[in-house]
């Protein structure tokens, strides 16, 4: 269908542009043809075959350029697109007035050509000075006009609050150290699903939920700004509907789901996940260092006891089976870092 409207474009471009063209080069250099050739009819099928035999390969690529720029306005913010509009509107404005000029002139050429190149022109100018300078405009404006900058700019460093992490649970000792800044957004989805789990008959996840709704309590009790959003009621799935509101809002997201890092990651939006925060910060171990350690159980290796830092990294002790339920002193040998985190192999030294 698009292919066809290109066609048909280029068909009524060529008939113009023969039933313009083809009389003023007659007249500018005094040639004598036949009269046929003083038809409009024939000047305008005369300008489609010369127009196609010049430009029929264009069709397709142009078809190709139509679609990129749909796929790119589908994805350009609605307020982002309303001030992109306005310049074109300003830039067709600003061609209009400067054809007056031209029509004002007696070569037809000029008055049927230059118009529709300076529309064109300045209307695309138009559409990306307001696209690319929508703040700075907005700064312009009086105060009452710029809620919606004002909005966009504090949802700028909002940060969207995923179920996995409000149920987490550690969110809430980085708030309250201080560690985050700008307003959390909870989206009415996470809150139902957070219902939903704490209404669960399965006893394991109506704890989650309860602990989840819990941990949001008090969040909100800790006097960093937090809200509740209802977010777009179209969209069901959580997930989902995160990843649209930050890129509609262009805000973070908070999570430690593995699967939502991913698609965010893929989608270009900034993810702040708990488990990479508590993995950034947990005590470096080297070589030869020496802390306490408490071994829990035995190891998968013969003679291997097996404790845990703190911050649940794995310690190896090696023939440390007979240690279990004792708290020895340890000096680090190796460190292991694998894909499920870091694993400390040791050995038991004498105190």
């Amino acid at each position: 269908m698009l292919k066809k409207l290109v066609t048909l474009i280029f068909i009524v471009v060529g008939a113009s542009l023969g039933i313009f063209a083809i009389p003023e080069l007659i007249r500018l250099f005094n040639l004598n043809v036949p009269e046929i050739l003083k038809n409009t009819y024939v000047d305008g099928a005369i300008g489609i075959v010369v127009f196609f035999i010049l430009f029929y390969w264009l069709i397709d690529r142009v078809v190709n350029l139509i679609i990129k720029g749909e796929k790119s306005l589908l994805n350009i913010n609605f307020m982002e697109l309303i001030f992109a509009t306005l310049g074109m509107i300003l830039g067709l404005m600003i061609a209009s007035m400067i054809s007056l000029i031209f029509n004002s002139m007696g070569f037809i050429l000029l008055k049927n050509t230059v118009p529709v190149i300076l529309a064109v022109v300045l209307g695309y100018l138009g559409f990306q000075v307001g696209l690319k300078k929508r703040d700075e405009i907005q700064s312009f404006l009086p105060e009452r006009f710029q809620s919606g900058s004002n909005k966009r700019r504090v949802l700028d460093n909002t940060k969207l609050l995923d179920t996995s992490a409000i149920i987490d649970g550690r969110i809430l000792s980085i708030v309250e150290c201080g560690f985050l800044d700008g307003t959390i957004i909870v989206p009415q989805g996470v809150l139902d699903e957070l219902q939903l789990i704490a209404d669960s008959t399965d006893g394991m996840k109506r704890d989650k939920g309860q602990r989840g709704l819990d941990i949001l309590s008090q969040l909100q009790n800790t006097g960093h700004p937090i809200k509740i959003v209802p977010g777009n009621k179209n969209i069901k799935e959580v997930d989902q509907l995160l990843v649209t509101m930050a890129k509609e809002t262009k805000s973070s997201v908070i999570t430690t789901d593995f699967n939502l890092n991913k698609v965010c990651q893929v989608q270009g939006i900034k993810v702040l996940n708990v488990n990479d925060l508590s993995e950034a910060i947990k005590p470096v171990v080297a070589q030869g260092d020496k802390f306490i350690l408490n071994v829990t159980k035995a190891g998968k290796e013969e003679n291997q006891g097996v404790g845990y830092l703190e911050d649940g990294t794995m310690v190896v002790v090696e023939n440390g089976k007979h240690l279990i339920n004792k708290q020895v002193n340890v000096e680090v040998q190796s460190v292991l870092q694998t894909a499920s985190g870091r694993i400390i192999f040791t050995k038991k030294v004498n105190d």
